[in-house]
Parts: structure tokens; C-alpha cells; sequence
């Protein structure tokens, strides 16, 4: 049986292609054959399927142009690629494509294509990583703040708050874009939406959608991943240079709505240490503010490759997720957990959902400096407790991330909507 797997991007991206290349590896070990369709760019891992990869426009040239014609290019792009639809019926031609798996496919894919899925009888399945569907600006993020105006198919509300990079152009195309498949219906014709929280599914429960339509499967991580590292580091431990220095850790992108700036201020006068992996808009400003209110216990790191990450993670005393928006299943939480590691983390958006409070970690009111600051040092002050929260972290999210699990959950809606129930 063979799988269509679609997505804007075929190499690393970040979390949304760590769960796409681990889906990928559980539908080949359960028999399956994965054909790719996605964007052509030169970071993209190998593939049997290269011709079937777009030319996608590239959107900061057309941005840079800012005329009426880039303008249409862009629209026209953006809301239906007739060169996807072009690869899809290659696709359809020359494979008999029993499931269809999507994944982030706006702007350069296009909805457009579940119309010719569907067409041809091909079971949908859609991974939400984002609100995309349901947002225009895909974040439910107006100016570093929660925004839900669009609720309900406002999506003019968009354009009026120009959620999208602070431009009515931009915004405006993004409000066109929403409405054109939100009254088309096209999202009706998907089979099954796959959530990776309970609080994703319910937003779009909110929104309208189909409640026997969205399933909520989590994510799944390849764990043997993080055991192989974690064997080959304590093999090597007596060649690494020893070191008694505590720190916690912050892993990801260093953006305004990832509250970094709130765990900043929070460890202000602690003796806590932080060590920032990441990089990002608001890297600058936050290396501005640590200056001039003479921090000496913030790091920056910049960017750090998957090693030593890990490496970081092991090494700290817990980690920190501070974020200020509505985080999904975040993949730096997971990998924390794997590597038995507690994390404090903000109460919001799916997070909750993995740290457990008072088990597996803390929750606090997101964007509250004060209620983390006391969060961090209670663990930061009990070693005992961090091991054992750290402990009970990783049996959790083993439960919830392993292979078997997911493909228990995803297998049963294959079968389900195969079977036309």
C-alpha cells in the first residue's frame, strides 16, 4: 500500500520534521511505501521522488518587489499552486495512492490538492501542527500577543490588525486566502484531522469542525534516538572534561512569544544559571537587556546542532519552556522528559498536557515572572525532587510518545475511514 506524504519542506525544520521523518519510518516498518510530495530546495534530504517536488516562488524576493504584479504572483500562489496540482495528478497517474497524509501545506502546496484526492478516492489524512486552518496568521499570535478575533470566520480581523508581519498587504492576502478555502468547503473533504493535543482539538471544535473528524494522537519520537546517545555519552563520560557547573536550560527559537524575556527577568538576582540554545528575531534584544541590567548568570548559546543539545540537556539541572503562545506538544519538552529531565514550563496551549504539575514538573501563569521565579528555585533547591520528578517524566512521555502507541492510534483511523466509517 503506498502513502502520499505532503509537506512544504523535505529536511530539517524543526519540530514539525522530527514528526514527519518519525512518521515516516513507522509507515515503511509497518509495510508501507511513502511517496513524497513537497517543495524543491537544497537542503532537502534524499529522495526516490525528486520529480515530484514544485519550484516554489520564493516570497521574499516577491515581498521585496512590493508592485500590483508580484502582488497577484503571490496571490495566486499562495491560495492555488497549479504546479502542485499539476505533480499530484503526475502522482495519481503513475501510483495507486490508498492515503494521502498532509502536513504544513498552505502558501506553497495548497489546499487545492485535497480537491484532486478526493476526486480520485484517496483517504485524506491531515496532521495539525499549527491553527493555519483556523487562523490566518496560523498562531493565534496578533503584535506578541494571543489574538482569536478570527474565531467564528472573521477572518477580516486579520487584515484590520494586521497580524501578519505588521502588514496590511500581507495580512490582506492571508484573510483572502482563509475565506477562499473556509466557503469553498475543501476542509470537509478531508477523512481524518490528527491532533497532537486535546487543547488544538478543541479550538478547532470551536471553530466547527466535524468532532468524529479530529482525533487526538499526540506525536510520536523515535526514543531509541535519545537512549543510543544517552549510552554513548556515559561511554565517553570519563573523556569529557569534568565540570560541577549547574545551569538550567532553554532549547528552541528565541522569539517574543516564546517568553523568553519573562525567564530572563525571573532569574534576575537568583543564583540560577541559564544557558539559552537557540536563535531568532529577538536574540539582539535580549542580549541588549541582559547588558544593561548587568545579568551574569545568562548564556547565549546561538544555535547548537542536535548532539549538542542533547549534550546540553543532560548536563543541565532541568529545563525551562516559557512560552507565550499556544504551544502544541512541544519536541523540547519531549526530548527534556526522554533524557529524564523535569521542566518548568508555562500553562498554556498543549503543554499542560505533558507536564504534569507537581509530577513530571511546574506549570505557571504564563507571562507571570513572579510565580516562576518561585517555581525555578524550588526545584533549583532540591536536587531529590528534580530526580525523582525527572524519573516519572520519562515513563510518562514514554507512554505517550513511543512508536507502537502512535501507530496503535493512527492504524485504527486508517482502517477506520478505509472501511468507510
Amino acid at each position: 500500500m503506498k502513502v502520499l506524504i505532503v509537506n512544504w519542506s523535505w529536511y530539517p525544520t524543526g519540530g514539525d520534521w522530527t514528526y514527519i521523518n518519525n512518521l515516516k519510518s513507522l509507515y515503511e516498518k509497518n509495510g508501507y511505501q511513502i511517496v513524497a510530495l513537497s517543495a524543491v530546495h537544497e537542503k532537502n534530504i534524499e529522495t526516490d521522488y525528486p520529480a515530484y517536488f514544485i519550484d516554489s516562488p520564493d516570497y521574499k524576493i516577491l515581498n521585496k518587489r512590493r508592485n500590483f504584479t508580484s502582488g497577484l504572483k503571490a496571490l495566486k500562489n499562495s491560495i492555488v499552486s497549479s504546479k502542485a496540482l499539476k505533480k499530484i495528478d503526475l502522482i495519481l497517474a503513475e501510483h495507486d495512492i490508498q492515503i494521502a497524509h498532509l502536513h504544513n501545506i498552505h502558501h506553497y502546496i495548497t489546499p487545492a490538492i485535497i480537491w484532486r484526492l478526493n476526486k480520485a478516492n484517496v483517504k485524506i489524512v491531515w496532521s495539525l501542527h499549527d491553527y493555519q486552518i483556523i487562523c490566518p496568521q496560523s498562531l493565534f499570535i496578533s503584535h506578541g500577543a494571543v489574538c482569536e478575533k478570527c474565531m467564528g470566520g472573521k477572518f477580516y480581523q486579520c487584515t484590520l490588525n494586521r497580524c501578519k508581519r505588521n502588514s496590511t498587504g500581507a495580512s490582506l492576502l492571508a484573510s483572502i486566502e482563509a475565506y477562499f478555502y473556509d466557503r469553498s468547503h475543501v476542509y470537509e473533504k478531508v477523512d481524518a484531522y490528527l491532533c497532537p493535543s486535546e487543547f488544538l482539538k478543541r479550538k478547532f471544535r470551536q471553530f466547527g469542525f466535524q468532532d468524529s473528524k479530529l482525533h487526538v494522537t499526540n506525536l510520536c519520537y523515535n526514543i531509541s534516538q535519545v537512549d543510543d546517545f544517552l549510552n554513548s555519552y556515559r561511554r565517553n563520560l570519563p573523556d569529557k572534561s569534568a565540570s560541577n557547573e549547574e545551569f538550567i536550560l532553554y532549547v528552541g527559537r528565541i522569539e517574543e512569544i516564546k517568553g523568553i524575556e519573562t525567564l530572563i527577568k525571573a532569574i534576575k538576582d537568583t543564583p540560577l544559571q541559564l544557558k539559552v540554545a537557540g536563535t531568532g528575531d529577538a536574540m539582539e534584544g535580549l542580549k541588549e537587556l541582559v547588558k544593561r541590567e548587568n545579568y551574569d548568570n545568562v548564556q547565549f548559546l546561538g544555535f547548537q546542532d542536535k548532539n549538542s543539545v542533547f549534550e546540553l540537556t543532560i548536563q543541565s539541572k532541568f529545563v525551562v519552556c516559557p512560552s507565550e503562545w499556544y504551544e502544541n506538544f512541544p519536541f523540547s519538552i519531549i526530548e527534556s522528559f526522554l533524557f529524564s529531565k523535569p521542566v518548568v514550563a508555562s500553562d498554556i496551549g498543549g503543554i499542560p498536557e505533558l507536564v504534569v504539575d507537581g509530577e513530571t514538573g511546574y506549570l505557571f501563569a504564563a507571562g507571570n515572572v513572579e510565580q516562576l521565579r518561585g517555581k525555578l528555585l524550588g526545584l533549583w533547591n532540591d536536587t531529590d525532587l528534580t530526580n525523582r520528578m525527572g524519573n516519572k517524566a520519562r515513563q510518562h512521555v514514554y507512554d505517550i510518545v513511543n512508536f507502537d502507541t502512535h501507530w496503535n492510534k493512527l492504524n485504527s483511523i486508517i482502517n477506520s475511514i478505509s472501511n468507510g466509517n
